[in-house]
């Protein structure tokens, strides 16, 4: 290789290395601020291809809209009542510089900005009873009044974070654990006693139903059995009154029929009868001789 050829080698590959420490890209979703030996020279929040210093470095930030969702925040009520509040923040950074500046990297500025919003959670729903907050007011839109507020008051002091806070919601509001279990307890304790007072009720409207069951039984029973010896009584009368007629019409018949009913219900196989012969129970037997 000639002397040229080789500077030329030399000088592309120069040239190369050159590039690559110039250029950067920037995406879409991010935005960048330019550092020189750790001081800021520029923000750069267009997309694209951009060039630096080779000496300089580039921090990347997000642009776009992010979400911390904090841990549970004990806040004290108006009526100094103690309660648990989960809240979730949309929020983006709207100067590179400035949180640079304060916290150096993003993940340092989001906790500062929840430190705030805690805060604020606690400054605004402090000035409530905790029936205002459950209930959520006269109109039911307290709770909507309270985010905005803690959003507008929030947003205003992170303005100096290089921050702004889009949204913030109130996922759940809870009693301590210790206050939960005796909640719970009580409530417990107040199904207990409605269930004591609906099975008490259902008992007593079982003994009415079985009382009432018992009387119409009662009833049924007496009026049956009357019916029944007003039936049995006429079936006796026209059974005594055709009896009668039969016996007016062949006495002597009608005595020797019921002897020999008489004859057959006393007399079995193997029966034996102490009796007299002369014994008026065997007086159709001595007629037959």
């Amino acid at each position: 290789m000639s002397p040229k050829q080789t500077l030329m080698a030399l000088f592309l590959t120069a040239a190369f290395f050159l590039t690559g420490a110039c250029a950067y890209v920037v995406d879409q979703r991010q935005q960048v601020l330019v550092l020189q030996f750790g001081n800021p020279k520029d923000v750069v929040k267009e997309a694209g291809l951009h060039f630096k210093w080779p000496w300089q470095s580039i921090e990347t930030f997000d642009r776009r809209l992010l979400e911390s969702d904090a841990e549970p925040n004990e806040v004290i009520t108006k009526d100094k009542k103690s309660i648990m509040v989960d809240n979730y923040t949309r929020w983006k950074i709207a100067d590179p510089l400035l949180v640079y500046q304060v916290a150096r990297t993003q993940q340092g500025v989001a906790s500062r900005m929840e430190d705030v919003v805690r805060g604020k959670v606690r400054e605004v729903l402090g000035q409530h009873t905790l029936h205002e907050i459950v209930s959520g007011g006269e109109q039911a839109n307290l709770r909507i009044e309270l985010m905005l507020a803690i959003r507008d008051r929030a947003d205003k002091e992170v303005r100096d974070l290089g921050l702004q806070i889009v949204d913030v919601r109130i996922k759940r509001a809870d009693l301590p654990s210790e206050n939960s279990e005796a909640v719970f307890q009580r409530m417990k304790s107040e199904r207990n006693r409605i269930a004591k007072e609906y099975r008490s009720e259902g008992e007593e409207a079982a003994k009415e139903i079985r009382a009432g069951a018992e009387k119409n039984r009662k009833l049924i029973i007496a009026d049956a059995y009357k019916q029944s010896e007003i039936l049995r009584g006429h079936a006796d009368a026209e059974s005594a009154a055709v009896y009668a007629s039969a016996y007016q019409k062949d006495p002597d018949f009608y005595a020797f029929t019921r002897s020999l009913e008489a004859y057959r219900k006393s007399i079995k196989d193997g029966s034996r009868l102490v009796i007299s012969p002369d014994s008026e129970f065997f007086r159709f037997f001595e007629h037959s001789r």
